[in-house]
């Protein structure tokens, strides 16, 4: 079964429920693709700087950092270096040397059981050695040669004997990055190896090894295992001289290139000032290609998977409790890359820094942008909507008193007096509208019934009004429509009938069909303009709301569906009633107040029952008086009405009651005569309704030692149907505790005659107006003798009220003979205290 809320939103849209599972799959997709936009835009932005190759700085930044921060790597010892190195220089002379040097070098070598020699020099120039130097490389079998390309591409080979003679050449050709840095070699150009895999090749051959070489047609990433100074290297000059011995360059390669600054010079992570040479370069090339620790580079497919992956479990993923979530996970996350791009740079794997690191930081700065955004968003969202609700009812979203009062300030005082009409004065019209029997309603079916009702007559309402007319809901069941320029008053009148006519057509709420009616209240106002002098009246918008609810409350006791047009004496009478409130409210706490006995406004006078038998004074009916300090003795005819309906008839009976009884008892202790005298006391309905009604009575017989079968409660036969079943069950308890319950003005309520065989009673109490009509006609005569003679039926006691002359009380005492009892002006009028002390007094 659907909910109230589901019905009432299914019947307002009624494809709403139909499609809400497609719809909340679409809010889902939308709601993912917003939390995707901040990888959206991180990619856009990184993109662009991929290609333009704004990251390289921060690559080759990783790169360098790393290379120092691992730290120095044990060197191959199979591999050495003989620099041409500035001692060298020195010594033999300036660069380049004759070719009969490096005749010399080799002989020397020859000496030794040297794998392999590479050449890290160009010999491309004819020389008159040239002849020698490719006889000693013929004769030793072991040399590799180097060459490159000059600028125009050409390729600088050794010259042609020289070539012939080496057993393989590579290139030496060096690839510097933008920051100057070597960090990779070719392994071949135009099928020429890179010159460490050529000595390799050559060391394989004539050492029967068999490397294993990397594919030749990708680049070598080097790998910076040590820095230049820590290489082992002799100087050229050393070894012409023979101070080295043969072993030294026992199954080595060794390398022979220059290390002299200036000549051959490249700049390395661990290298810069000063900086490395290029037979460094490949001696480190040949240590990776040995040692198998190159770089292993990871794929940007690879790298762009996870940059992506980690970005969307920032946006995705994980929770966004702040503005600063993001950012913050963002760090963290770029931390946790860095960290494991070292750990792999250290295990020999080189993993792009900058695209996933940046992604994270984009991704983190895009969400908090997003966040803030969305933060902002909601804060305009929720300003309007507490604009809104201050200004709307959150039930019916109709307006509210706030902006009514607004609307009607800006008619009243308009700041464009142009836009005002050329006549004096223009009409407006309010209508008060309060249903009836709208707290009933809650009651039987409610409050979400209740709630769907209001939101009808509220949809009812506005459908019944021109376009210009605005309708304010004021909580509960009242609501006020402003009609602007209606034209004249009859036409508002005729408004106001449309209304109360749509009202009276039942409304379905589900499957409830429910009856309502309205009472309006009608005020009407010409509005003057400011340049107008006869406007001397000042006019508020609380004032007019004022006027029309006091004609709705007047249209009330006209009966249901009513409307009534306000007139100025309406207020007046309504100010008098507000004062009398006032002073009544006052009165009732001075009652309330023990410290101000002597202060008190309300008296109990005490009426006399006489038993129609012997004429004696058998009780007392307590009866209110309010003696006002400004305008005397007020009739309770004046003011229980008033504290009934605001509920100050509740203290007060219960004033009455402990000051009734408490009295009673004081003359039952001071005078012979009263021992034996009861005390009536009425008990209003909302007393009645009351939950604690029996523990006060109680309460209240405790307090003054009254013993309950001097005390009677009067009640109305109407306060008993408001709540038949509650009520019975109260009155029940109070006979039960010795409390004698007597009807007061039966006869009245012709409704309660079905219920009188259960209600609990002592005796019934006939309505005055039954009395004074018995010799007025004989009808009035049956109709008391009928309700005599259904007290009998029901044993029950009789007290006639109202007796007024000599002849009502001979006729009452001939017809209830010994059984009953009278009261009224005839006998006694309502006493004061000492008058009935004084009674109990004579003998």
């Amino acid at each position: 079964m659907r909910s109230p809320f589901s019905e009432f939103i299914s019947r307002l849209f009624p494809k709403l429920l139909t499609n809400y599972q497609a719809k909340r799959w679409r809010s889902r997709l939308v709601s993912l693709i917003c939390r995707a936009l901040p990888t959206i835009f991180a990619i856009i932005i990184i993109i662009p700087m991929v290609y333009l190759g704004f990251l390289q700085t921060i690559e080759f930044w990783a790169y360098n950092s790393f290379t120092n921060w691992r730290g120095d790597r044990p060197w191959d010892e199979r591999v050495i270096i003989i620099a041409i190195d500035d001692r060298s220089l020195s010594k033999i002379g300036r660069f380049p040397w004759t070719r009969n040097l490096y005749v010399q070098l080799i002989q020397k070598l020859e000496q030794t059981e040297a794998s392999i020699v590479g050449f890290d020099i160009l010999w491309s120039e004819e020389s008159p050695a040239d002849q020698q130097l490719a006889a000693a490389i013929s004769r030793y079998q072991k040399v590799v040669l180097a060459m490159a390309w000059d600028k125009s591409g050409q390729p600088l080979l050794p010259i042609a004997p020289i070539n012939s003679a080496g057993v393989a050449i590579g290139h030496i050709l060096k690839r510097e990055d933008a920051d100057g840095v070597v960090r990779q070699v070719d392994l071949q150009i135009q099928n020429i190896p890179t010159f460490a895999v050529s000595i390799l090749q050559a060391y394989d051959l004539t050492t029967a090894s068999n490397t294993l070489l990397p594919e030749l047609d990708q680049t070598l990433t080097i790998n910076w295992t040590k820095r230049v100074k820590d290489i082992p290297q002799i100087s050229f000059s050393d070894v012409i001289d023979g101070k080295i011995p043969a072993s030294t360059f026992r199954n080595k390669i060794v390398l022979i290139g220059v290390t002299a600054s200036g000549i051959d010079d490249l700049v390395t992570p661990l290298d810069r000032n000063p900086p490395a040479s290029g037979v460094h370069l490949h001696a480190m090339a040949l240590q990776n290609l040995l040692q198998k620790n190159s770089f292993a580079v990871a794929k940007p497919i690879d790298i762009w998977s996870i940059a992506l992956l980690g970005s969307l479990f920032i946006g995705l993923v994980l929770p966004r409790q702040n503005l600063w979530t993001g950012s913050i996970s963002a760090f963290v996350l770029s931390g946790l890359w860095l960290i494991v791009t070292f750990i792999a740079f250290k295990a020999n794997y080189l993993i792009e820094i900058a695209v996933p690191i940046l992604m994270f930081l984009l991704t983190g700065f895009a969400i908090a942008l997003q966040e803030r955004w969305q933060m902002q968003r909601s804060l305009k969202l929720a300003d309007s909507q507490l604009q809104y609700e201050s200004t709307h009812d959150h039930l019916t979203g109709l307006y509210n008193r706030a902006l009514i009062e607004t609307r009607l300030q800006n008619l009243l005082h308009p700041q464009d007096v142009s836009s005002q009409s050329g006549d004096h004065q223009r009409l407006i019209a309010i209508f008060w509208i309060n249903l009836d029997r709208f707290k009933t309603i809650n009651d039987t079916f409610g409050h979400p019934v209740g709630n769907l009702l209001l939101v009808a007559v509220s949809q009812c309402l506005c459908n019944s009004i021109p376009p210009n007319a605005s309708v304010a809901r004021f909580g509960g069941a009242e609501f006020v429509i402003l009609l602007e320029n209606p034209g004249d008053q009859q036409e508002a009148i005729a408004i106001a009938d449309r209304i109360q006519t749509k009202l009276q057509n039942p409304f379905t709420i589900n499957d409830h069909e429910i009856e309502v009616e309205a009472n309006i209240g009608i005020k009407f106002h010409q509005i003057n303009r400011p340049d107008n002098p006869d406007s001397t009246e000042i006019i508020s918008p609380e004032l007019l709301l004022r006027d029309a609810d006091t004609a709705m409350f007047y249209a009330k006791k006209l009966g249901n569906s009513c409307n009534k047009v306000f007139d100025i004496s309406m207020r007046e009478r309504v100010l008098k009633r507000l004062k009398l409130e006032k002073d009544l409210r006052k009165a009732v706490a001075l009652c309330q107040d023990p410290s101000n006995q002597n202060d008190q406004e309300f008296l109990i006078y005490y009426q006399p029952i006489l038993s129609l038998s012997d004429m004696e004074i058998v009780g007392l009916e307590a009866l209110i008086r309010w003696k006002h300090p400004e305008r005397g003795l007020i009739s309770p005819i004046q003011f229980i009405p008033l504290a009934e309906e605001t509920g100050l008839i509740i203290p007060i009976g219960d004033w009455i009651m402990r000051n009734a009884c408490l009295q009673v008892k004081s003359w039952q202790q001071r005078f012979p005569k009263a021992k034996d005298i009861t005390i009536s006391v009425n008990l209003s309905p909302k007393q009645l309704a009351q939950d604690d009604v029996l523990e006060k009575c109680l309460s209240v017989l405790d307090q003054t030692q009254l013993s309950s079968e001097y005390l009677k409660i009067e009640l109305t036969e109407s306060s008993i149907m408001e709540n038949p079943d509650f009520a019975i069950s109260i009155l029940s308890q109070m006979r039960q505790a010795g409390i004698k319950i007597y009807i007061d003005d039966f006869g009245t309520g012709y409704s309660s005659l079905a219920y009188l065989h259960e209600f609990p009673f002592d005796g019934l109490k006939i309505d005055r107006s039954f009395v004074n009509n018995i010799h007025k006609n004989s009808n009035g005569m049956e109709i008391l003798q009928a309700i005599i003679s259904l007290a009998h039926s029901v044993k029950a006691h009789i007290v006639a009220e109202g007796i007024e002359n000599l002849a009502q009380l001979n006729y009452l005492q001939d017809l209830l003979s010994e059984e009953g009892d009278g009261q009224g002006f005839f006998l006694f009028r309502p006493l004061d205290v000492a008058a009935i002390e004084a009674i109990f007094q004579t003998t």
